[in-house]
């Protein structure tokens, strides 16, 4: 009989791409979630249709009799009565992120991380499509559906690269030692863990103290955080780091370029050396640019050919929810596009929000954002309001409470308030019911209009609903 583990938390999205990688290496699988659907969960249904068991909701009975493993997500406490079931019979329980770093740790070939407070998902995605458009057979591990992978999980050869996306979150990172540790930006995010901006970058500082013996560290020469971060270090790391940046001279890896339209040209290359290469990406936005640089930079430590970077990152098309588009649907006169994104921290909302008015100049943007935590909207409110302060109509819904309680005097529609304050005249919207808002943008929309879901909670859902309820049209970016 073979080996067979429960996975709790098994609907999301790191937790199902460990399942689906026990699966195809033979392991029973079985899983739990509180919420997760198949008809909505591409993760979760891939799982089912390859002979797993999927449980809506916990129970101490969904652990099998033959389950010697349960694999269990961060957001589950103690008193989990899977939890309480494995522990009884003397089952191993390990975390995501211990099972992640155990596979990285027994994994032959070359192990690379991607950290940092934003940009890891799509970097990880760009270095995972790149090293398989180059024939290295990688196995990648990443937080969001990426079609050109396979979906969030790409399983290949034992002694290729394994590419994996390091969370900071619950120090989730600290459990990974890879030969490459990429670090894209460092700033304060998950404060109702860490408690504090030092907490956050003793996190860090620890994750790259953690490096394989001999690994490098590539690191963005640009962002603020990064070089205190670096400077933190200094002295202390066994090889200097590897710089990518379009800003300093002194770079290792600099690129040159400018972020317009929706598929931007940029050219990469090492100082010092003949060797400049373009790269006509598929994806918009300067952030988007440094994080092609990071995986290029990447490539070349792994001794990739310089025209396979460049071919592989212009075949990236971009991860779900980054800046993904939904539809183009008719209003009167015209059409309007709808897209959805992740972002749900202020310096994610500028980047995204920057990146779309470049590709998109002559459109009206309309972002419909929903808070990501009540500890997260009390914490960069003021971010928040600002960020958001630049679209042309604003729609802000209820937060998202994920795993959290309300938080007394912490309420969305504070953003709409601020917001208006730091901006007179600003169009903007409190819609407590998010179930409400795509009937409202209806009657809202022009012709030309960008209207963006924006957040890390089920906002995507509206703008799903909006496209639905409409007539689509050919979409024309």
């Amino acid at each position: 009989m073979s080996e067979s583990t429960h996975f709790i938390g098994i609907g999301g999205i790191g937790v199902s791409a460990l399942a689906q990688l026990a699966q195809g290496r033979g392991v029973r699988v079985s899983g739990s979630d509180s919420s997760a659907d198949p008809a909505s969960n591409a993760a979760l249904a891939r799982l089912i249709e390859n002979g797993a068991v999927y449980s809506r909701g916990h129970r101490a009975d969904n652990i099998a009799e033959d389950v010697t493993l349960v694999i269990a997500t961060a957001a589950v406490g103690n008193d989990n009565p899977e939890i309480a079931a494995a522990r009884a019979r003397d089952i191993r329980i390990v975390s995501r992120a211990e099972y992640l770093g155990e596979l990285m740790s027994a994994h032959a070939g070359p192990k690379i991380a991607v950290a940092g407070t934003h940009g890891k998902t799509t970097t990880t995605a760009m270095i995972g499509v790149m090293l398989q458009q180059a024939g290295l057979d990688p196995t990648v591990f990443v937080g969001a559906e990426v079609a050109q992978l396979g979906g969030n999980v790409r399983i290949g050869s034992s002694t290729g690269p394994f590419v994996a996306e390091a969370c900071e979150a619950y120090d989730s990172f600290l459990h990974l030692h890879p030969d490459i540790a990429v670090i894209t930006n460092v700033e304060a995010d998950h404060l109702d863990h860490y408690g504090t901006e030092e907490g956050v970058f003793a996190a860090f500082e620890r994750f790259l103290l953690g490096i394989a013996k001999n690994g490098s560290i590539v690191a963005c020469g640009d962002d603020s955080g990064v070089a205190r971060l670096m400077e933190r270090l200094s002295g202390r790391l066994a090889k200097r780091p590897v710089i990518y940046s379009i800003e300093r001279d002194d770079a290792d890896v600099m690129a040159y370029g400018e972020p317009t339209g929706p598929t931007p040209l940029f050219i990469f290359g090492e100082p010092g050396k003949e060797i400049l290469t373009r790269v006509r990406l598929q994806v918009p936005g300067l952030h988007n640019i440094k994080n092609a640089l990071a995986a290029a930079t990447t490539g070349i430590l792994l001794g990739v050919d310089y025209p396979l970077i460049s071919a592989g990152l212009a075949e990236f098309h971009g991860a779900e929810r980054r800046q993904e588009v939904l539809g183009e649907i008719e209003v009167e006169g015209g059409s309007a596009l709808v897209m959805d994104d992740y972002a749900h921290h202020p310096t994610e909302i500028r980047a995204t929000m920057a990146a779309l008015r470049g590709a998109y100049a002559k459109r009206r943007l309309i972002v419909a954002f929903q808070p990501h935590l009540y500890s997260r909207t009390r914490d960069f409110l003021s971010d928040f309001a600002e960020s958001l302060s630049h679209a042309d109509l604003l729609v802000v819904t209820d937060v998202y409470a994920a795993r959290e309680l309300p938080i007394t005097g912490v309420d969305a529609e504070a953003i709409i308030r601020l917001a208006r304050e730091l901006k007179p005249g600003l169009d903007a919207h409190y819609i407590p019911d998010r179930h409400e808002i795509p009937a409202w943008l209806s009657g809202q929309l022009l012709p030309g209009d960008l209207v963006v879901s924006m957040g890390a909670g089920d906002i995507r859902e509206q703008g799903e609903e909006l496209v639905n309820r409409e007539a689509k049209v050919k979409v024309a970016l």
